[in-house]
């Protein structure tokens, strides 16, 4: 049996090697892409967070009830402790070390100085071992003393530069210091002093100091010892901010922590609040925006990119499956001869069994490590499943192969044509394909019915195979009666080539129509993600565009005519639109202020036409939805001080303008109708080729610029957008690559049987170029209906699904409609499709062999 077994293995090596192969390459991709899309967007939640990052409880308080709370450096890092252990384990496990710190409020240092001066008194416990004295000595305050000159030491850099030595006394107004030593930072670069810049040096900040009002001021932080910490809570109206501060640890934010920080923020809020044995504390953190804004995005891509690879594991499936049953059709004459010797079911399991089984199992597994050994991010459970859904499909072919034969003998392999164009479709046949059809559009419904709630859903992974699957069915059923159309057209032809390939396309089974379906599901996947991709960079362009409103905006505080032409001189600059921002004006009947843009509507859309959502309007007066709101339907008259009234009639609305916030009350008028309002900001909208910027800067000097690619580059630049953009590359390729391996599977699978052939047709008169021929006539139909039909789907997918394919987050709001795929993508398809007839070609001459050779006396 032993020796039986090898012999079965050598005969059918080659349709073994090439399951073996397709199920490595598959079982490698399903770990290592899930791995590294998924570490992408690791670094991405990492990225979104932000350098510095951190969570701070802050409170305030003074005399007793902060001694008595915080007598101590001991009691502060105590209370560090218990902070922690009140937050969810989403935010401990990404912080760092506490820092913990106490400031006083803001003291005016007394003095002549061309700016004015502020010092803190800070108690920074984790400052000591940071520092290194460059002169005098530590800070020492006697115990219990109220009285007196308080002593500090101070940065090197702050004393330098604001002229203080050691030994100097500072005047606080009723709270003096005496420098007593200066230091320098151990290491500058320690992320332990970014919030805390006016320890090591002056800082500018503008701070309120009665009765003088807000003012400019350098400021400043003086550290002090423990005794002098006392000495400040022993004054009843001195309140002291006490900080705790936890840093993000770099890289510690997954985006599974992403999303859990998000809500546990709130929860993490309202235990510091809730906290009855301590003064009152509250936090505070830039994550709360960031980590909304990058979950939001975050659904987005998983959402689109769940389709993408959700397609792509029914592609690989399908693959396999081609693969496991061209050896079936190999292996069924020998189980067909085994049956009719009295073999059972269970003794023909064996070899069809084992024999899939020895070129699938090894092959996931070594597919496993060799994606684990890749390390191209963390282990991913779907990658399990989707390698087991794969092995069970390739083991569910001979199984299914095996219960085929129940009915016995060779009479189960003769006397049977079962090709796509005689077989009758049996009543179990239309069941099941009515059944996946069905499927396939409640799938879709209940998809769109959820929206962009879906996330990372398993059915917004289904539904991809589910359309493609319910279409390949579709096509199948009508894919005999094309044939069957072409058939009397093409005997009609002189040549015998396109014939004879359209009838033995005619005799292809189930089996061999699987690459129809392959090939389908793959370029509906290519294509869905080339579109998607496409529409995505076309969204971000259309979003620049309404953004900055040109190539450029200048936003000047005032401009005049002189000022207007020297931009217009700037070389590259070729055309310039000036606009007139009137800010806070009103009527009189309602004081909500709206803003009151001039520009000249028809010269600014021929300036610059990329730009959206700007209406066509005879009157040239439009108004946005807020303003229309606030200004009714009927005529009113807009003023404030230094314009002249401007008498405005709502007639269209318009979204959006560029250089005004959304959503806010704002209404476009015709530019002569507040050209001689004066002391106004203007904004100028600049096109051009190679616009030098420098000298645009020049042009307007003090003056805020925005450039359109800049703009570009920030949306294209945000954390996930590469991790998409990477996602939908790799599923356009692959799905190319499936395709591909899918034809030539069956090209080289099948070319000693067609090699055969061929040879009595060469006996028969036909020549070489004839059969190079014949091998591109018998590909082209399942090629053309499966990639046209695939790729047709494709370009539909987006606008199947719907509000799952939400790309908002990534256009500054706006709506991605123009699934349009780019020339990268058609030229692909193309460079496929000639590919596959390349291949095609260089199969039949690998195997050409000549008659003489081939054929046995009497044939």
């Amino acid at each position: 049996m032993r020796s039986a077994g090898m012999r079965l293995v050598r005969a059918q090596w080659a349709p073994l090697t090439a399951l073996a192969v397709l199920t490595l390459v598959s079982a490698l991709l399903a770990v290592a892409v899930p791995s590294r899309t998924t570490a992408g967007y690791d670094r991405a939640a990492a990225a979104a967070a932000g350098p510095g990052a951190d969570i701070r409880v802050t409170g305030r308080a003074g005399g007793s009830t902060a001694f008595a709370d915080v007598p101590g450096e001991a009691a502060l890092n105590g209370n560090s402790l218990t902070w922690r252990e009140l937050m969810p384990r989403s935010l401990s496990e990404t912080l760092g070390e506490p820092e913990a710190s106490v400031t006083s409020p803001v003291h005016e240092v007394e003095g002549d100085f061309h700016r004015p001066r502020v010092l803190y008194l800070g108690w920074e416990p984790g400052a000591w071992r940071r520092i290194r004295l460059v002169a005098g000595a530590l800070p020492y305050n006697k115990p219990g003393r109220t009285g007196g000159d308080m002593n500090v030491v101070l940065a090197k850099a702050f004393a330098d530069l604001l002229g203080y030595k050691t030994g100097d006394r500072i005047e606080l107004g009723g709270r003096n210091v005496r420098v007593s030593g200066l230091y320098r930072p151990v290491n500058a670069a320690d992320p332990f002093w970014g919030p805390r810049a006016r320890i090591l040096h002056p800082t500018t900040e503008y701070v309120l100091l009665p009765p003088k009002g807000v003012l400019e001021v350098d400021a400043g932080t003086a550290l002090i010892d423990d005794a002098g910490y006392s000495r400040l809570t022993r004054d009843p109206n001195l309140k002291l901010t006490y900080d705790w501060r936890f840093p993000v640890r770099d890289g510690a934010i997954s985006a599974h922590q992403a999303r859990a920080m998000a809500g546990d923020l709130d929860a993490f809020r309202s235990a510091v609040e809730g906290r009855a044995d301590f003064f009152p504390c509250d936090v505070s953190t830039p994550l709360d925006i960031q980590l909304k804004q990058f979950t939001g995005r975050l659904h987005a891509a998983q959402s689109v990119v769940g389709l993408a690879f959700g397609g792509l594991v029914a592609v690989a499936a399908g693959l396999l499956l081609l693969a496991a049953g061209l050896l079936g059709e190999r292996l069924r004459p020998i189980l067909g001869v085994m049956r009719a010797r009295g073999a059972s079911l269970r003794q023909l399991a064996a070899p069809a069994c084992g024999l899939t089984a020895l070129a699938a199992v090894p092959a996931a597994l070594l597919g496993y490590a060799a994606g684990r050994l890749l390390d191209a991010g963390p282990p991913q459970t779907t990658s399990l499943y989707a390698i087991g859904l794969l092995v069970a499909a390739v083991l569910g072919v001979p199984v299914a192969m095996v219960l085929r034969e129940r009915g016995g003998g060779l009479g189960s392999v003769a006397d049977q044509r079962d090709d796509l164009v005689a077989v009758r479709p049996s009543r179990r046949r239309l069941v099941l394909d009515g059944l996946l059809v069905t499927l396939a559009v409640i799938g879709v419904v209940l998809l769109r019915g959820r929206g962009a709630s879906a996330g990372n859903d398993p059915l917004v992974a289904a539904v991809p195979a589910l359309l493609g699957a319910a279409l390949g069915v579709l096509v199948l059923r009508a894919y005999p009666y094309l044939l069957r159309a072409a058939g009397p057209l093409l005997r009609r032809r002189t040549g015998a080539v396109a014939f004879i390939g359209l009838a033995r396309a005619s005799r292809q089974n189930l089996v061999g129509a699987l690459p129809l379906a392959v090939l389908l599901l793959a370029a509906t996947i290519a294509g869905f993600a080339s579109t998607v991709d496409t529409s995505l960079r076309a969204g971000q362009e259309r979003a620049s565009w309404a953004e900055t409103g040109a190539d450029a905006r200048i936003e000047a505080g005032s401009l005049d005519e002189a000022g207007l032409r020297r931009i217009r001189a700037v070389r590259g600059v070729t055309g310039a639109v000036r606009v007139r921002v009137i800010t806070r004006a009103s009527s009189a009947t309602d004081p909500a202020p709206v803003t009151v843009v001039g520009v000249d509507l028809g010269a600014y859309r021929r300036l610059a036409p990329e730009v959206p959502g700007i209406p066509d309007t005879g009157t040239g007066v439009l108004v946005s939805p807020l303003a229309a709101r606030t200004l009714g339907s009927g005529t009113v008259t807009l003023g404030r001080a230094g314009m002249d009234p401007v008498t405005v009639k709502p007639s269209t609305q318009i979204a959006r303008f560029p250089g005004q916030e959304k959503n806010s009350a704002f209404v476009i008028v015709p530019y002569r109708a507040v050209a001689t309002a004066t002391g106004f900001p203007s904004q100028v909208f600049v096109v051009g080729d190679d616009i030098d910027v420098k000298a645009l800067r020049a042009a307007a000097p003090g003056d805020r610029v925005v450039l359109r690619r800049q703009v570009l580059r920030d949306m294209t630049d945000q954390p996930l957008v590469p991790v998409v953009h990477d996602a939908f590359r790799i599923a356009a390729v692959a799905g190319g690559v499936f395709g591909l391996l899918a034809v030539l599977l069956v090209l080289v699978v099948g070319a000693r049987a067609r090699g055969r052939m061929i040879a009595h047709l060469r006996a028969l008169g036909l020549s070489r170029r004839q059969s190079r021929r014949l091998a591109l006539v018998e590909l082209a139909p399942v090629l053309l209906c499966a990639v046209g039909s695939g790729w047709v789907l494709g370009l539909l997918l987006p606008e199947i699904t719907g509000p799952v394919v939400d790309l908002r987050p990534y256009t500054g709001g706006f709506a991605v409609t123009a699934h349009v795929p780019g020339l990268p993508a058609l030229l692909g398809l193309l460079a496929a499709l000639l590919l596959a007839a390349a291949a095609a070609v260089t199969v039949d001459r690998a195997f050409d062999t000549d008659p003489g050779n081939a054929l046995r006396t009497g044939e």
